[in-house]
């Protein structure tokens, strides 16, 4: 009996019909200009060879002592992005300093790549399925990016280097890795050199609530949520 995570599997995101309907949604609350835009990236990824589709994880290979905790990989576009941290930025009324973008739970690697195209100097992504971590390392690899790398590993164990500026999560975990990981990192919270904030979209746990100061909270036309919290 497979134990794993209910959301675990979101491959029925790939079929033609599942797109179809994603377009015209898309269309509806975005506009014409936005949905042109991400069909745009689509069309770029597969001329590219990138893969950032999404995964069923019931058959991946994953490390770590939460194994059946992990949700599924779906990525995050460019533009979404980039939007997340236009608005962080205008919630702490500044420029962040985009020294090193940190993904945690970062599947294909589609956020640590796009987080290098918006002007971060350094990223890198956290996955604990092997295959994923695989796929991102061949994404990073046909676009040639520096400074962009993908580590297979656990994040409730996971080091994040001192100069960290943002950390991101796309609901990559359930709450009992979500303990976890906190855990992980209010001890290492000393240790960061400079303003430190987390990007939680999608949320499925309140834990950052209770442990992290939040300083604003978003539901985008599209339904996507993100909560943005300073460490």
């Amino acid at each position: 009996m497979r134990t794993t995570h209910i959301n675990a599997d979101m491959s029925h995101q790939n079929t033609m019909v599942y797109k179809f309907g994603e377009f015209i949604d898309s269309l509806y609350k975005n506009g014409l200009l936005s949905t042109a835009r991400k069909v745009g990236q689509r069309i770029y990824y597969k001329s590219r060879g990138l893969d950032f589709s999404t995964e069923n994880i019931y058959n991946l290979t994953r490390i770590g002592a939460y194994q059946n905790h992990g949700t599924a990989f779906v990525p995050t576009s460019k533009d979404f992005l980039q939007q997340l941290i236009e608005d962080l930025e205008d919630a702490i009324d500044g420029r962040l300093d985009r020294e090193l973008f940190v993904d945690c739970g970062s599947g294909k690697g589609s956020a640590i790549i796009h987080a290098r195209k918006i002007g971060f100097k350094r990223s890198i992504g956290v996955e604990f399925t092997q295959e994923l971590h695989i796929i991102a390392e061949a994404n990073i690899e046909k676009l040639k990016l520096k400074s962009t790398d993908s580590i297979y590993g656990d994040v409730t164990t996971y080091q994040i280097p001192n100069d960290v500026s943002v950390i991101y999560l796309f609901n990559p975990f359930d709450e009992v890795v979500m303990e976890k990981f906190l855990e992980n990192l209010l001890r290492q919270k000393s240790s960061f050199g400079g303003e430190v904030y987390l990007i939680y979209k999608n949320a499925s746990s309140t834990l950052l609530n209770k442990r992290l100061n939040l300083i604003k909270e978003i539901i985008y036309p599209s339904e996507a949520t993100a909560h943005f919290y300073k460490l």
